[in-house]
């Protein structure tokens, strides 16, 4: 059902208004999930290097998040013991903080306990000092958790004279170790200093690094699935000094090329140099060639300007190796994101989806093998996002998709099949409905009810499931609910969808926008699945409520299964 609205009428219910907006403005408002699957379009530039995946052809979205503590560069490690162990910076658990710039740099670890990534708990926090000079940050790299050992290694970033984030990507500084699960720590013996870092380079400060920002690759549990018990070591990097190509042509979240190396892991060797071997390009017959001399390395995966931080994770029901990769920009930009597969570490990788704008800032992109469903085709994308919101102080980019934000963030995905089709857009799943952004406020709401059911992308509610739609507790007529932006938004279209039970329904209510100008709405069909769409010009508003002001006689609790707001 529509309504067209060539034009809205000022408000002329001063009393309603007054004393309704003081009561909108007295209910605490809360962020809200969204819970409908959706096909994030894949839009790789023209000079992508990699062919179209036949194995997986998108990636769609369930829907389902959470984001946990205020921290960021989470790369959880599966132990033995089931938990996973993984460093952060920047930001705090439980009271612990830590940050990885300057002289007093320090970089956290913490434990995260529970199966169901939307019940996590993170837990144990601590921090581990290290000196990053001649660098200005010493930030975590990859973690790993293998035989009762945690090692977490580091490496370090430099800015420049012409400003951006950490624009300058230094060298790995060695590994950490604990043999007590983190309570102790072994510092490693490896610094930023060029001579002392791990690898031999770069050959002078500041100058090029291709094993940038290393990360184990996920092979399981306890690395169970290792190909032969090694643990290997994804980073991105360039053999171009910065400046040369771009200002940040190699920074913490920018590069070119994609390099792999691998060491049988201990105390004893993981800060060894002599005991890594580096991937250096494949023989006649494409099989991988691996020398102990780094000078011979080579890449697994080039492309100009557009690789950036990188993880791979062994998806093992699929038998494929998933790459996540983050194309930074300018290190303070809207970001991409590219996921690839292959049937070996070393390629050649195929392209499943690139992701314009993902975040619209996720950065440390990786997916847990702990959180893969049995199929292979389930997963969960764990990042963090929108740094720049939590630097500037303000909200320069948007939590798309809904649940992106500076904390660890937890994403549900599923691969789409050869041949499957992907969901079918409509209001509800559009990644355009600006209602899942929204922070909403409700006059009252039923204990068996939510009022994240008014945004969650799901037309339902009861007879079916309660948490999916939004019931007043006990209310008639005085029912009312709030959607608020910050910063305001452009919107010109609302889409109102009733409870889908015979019992409670609108038969009439008022839009009132923050400008002060109200649209009459009519009944609502009593499915709880056919949308009433209003549309009006458009107008940017700060908040929209919707007050009911008739419903059915029968009504014993009125609310909505759902609304929508676009441009």
């Amino acid at each position: 059902m529509k309504i067209l609205c060539a034009k809205s009428r000022p408000l002329n219910q001063k009393k309603l208004f007054t004393k309704t907006l003081a009561a909108i403005f007295a209910v605490s408002l809360s962020i809200l999930p969204a819970q409908a699957e959706w096909l994030w379009p894949s839009e790789p530039p023209a000079d992508c290097p990699a062919p179209k995946s036949e194995a997986a052809t998108g990636i769609v979205f369930t829907g389902r998040h959470a984001e946990y503590t205020g921290a960021d560069t989470w790369y959880p490690s599966w132990g033995a013991d089931g938990r996973l162990y993984s460093p952060f910076t920047d930001g705090a658990v439980n009271g612990v903080g830590s940050f990885s710039g300057g002289k007093n740099a320090v970089v956290g670890h913490a434990v995260i306990t529970g199966d169901d990534p939307l019940k996590l708990q993170v837990l144990e926090p601590g921090i581990i000092p290290g000196n990053p000079a001649p660098y200005g940050g010493r930030y975590p790299a990859g973690g790993l958790m293998h035989n009762g050992i945690w090692y977490i290694g580091t490496y370090g970033l430099a800015n420049a004279d012409y400003g951006l984030n950490w624009p300058i990507l230094g060298p790995c500084a060695g590994f950490h170790i604990s043999k007590d699960l983190g309570k102790t720590w072994t510092p490693s013996p490896r610094s930023t200093e060029p001579g002392k870092a791990l690898f031999p380079e770069p050959t002078k400060f500041k100058g090029p690094i291709k094993l940038g920002s290393p990360h184990f690759v996920d092979f399981g549990k306890n690395m169970e699935h290792s190909p032969d018990g090694k643990a290997y070591l994804v980073g991105h990097g360039t053999t171009e000094r910065d400046l040369e190509d771009r200002k940040a042509n190699a920074s913490w979240i920018t590069g070119d090329q994609i390099y792999l190396c691998r060491v049988v892991p201990s105390p004893e060797t993981i800060n060894d140099p002599a005991a890594y071997e580096f991937f250096a390009g494949n023989d006649a017959d494409g099989k991988a060639i691996w020398s102990a001399d780094f000078a011979n390395i080579k890449p697994i995966f080039e492309w100009d300007n557009r690789l950036g931080c990188v993880t791979i994770t062994y998806n093992a029901p699929l038998k494929k190796y998933l790459m996540c990769v983050t194309d930074g920009g300018t290190t303070e930009s809207k970001y991409n994101t590219g996921i690839f597969e292959a049937d070996q570490m070393t390629g050649p990788w195929k392209l499943v989806s690139w992701m314009q704008d993902f975040g619209e800032q996720a950065y440390f992109v990786n997916i847990p093998s702990k959180f893969i469903s049995a199929d292979g085709r389930t997963m969960w994308l764990c990042y963090s996002a929108n740094f720049c919101n939590h630097m500037w102080g303000r909200k320069a980019y948007r939590a798309d998709p809904p649940g992106s934000a500076y904390a660890m963030c937890l994403q549900e995905l599923r691969l789409l099949k050869p041949g499957e089709a992907p969901p079918h857009e409509t209001p509800l799943t559009s990644r355009t409905n600006l209602a899942r952004e929204a922070k909403v406020a409700a006059s009252s709401t039923h204990k068996d009810s939510a009022v994240a059911g008014l945004t969650d992308g799901v037309a339902g509610g009861f007879p079916g499931e309660s948490a999916n739609e939004w019931s007043s507790n006990g209310e008639r007529d005085t029912a009312f609910f709030r959607l608020a932006w910050e910063p305001p938004v452009t919107i010109g279209k609302i889409t109102l969808y009733d409870r889908p039970n015979d019992i409670d329904q609108v038969q009439a209510g008022l839009l009132v926008f923050s400008d002060g100008t109200t649209l009459p709405v009519g009944e609502l069909p009593d499915d709880g699945k056919t949308g009433t769409e209003v549309t009006f010009a458009p107008k940017t508003v700060s908040w929209v409520a919707f007050f009911v002001t008739k419903v059915k006689p029968s009504t014993r609790n009125i609310g909505l299964s759902e609304i929508t707001v676009a441009k």
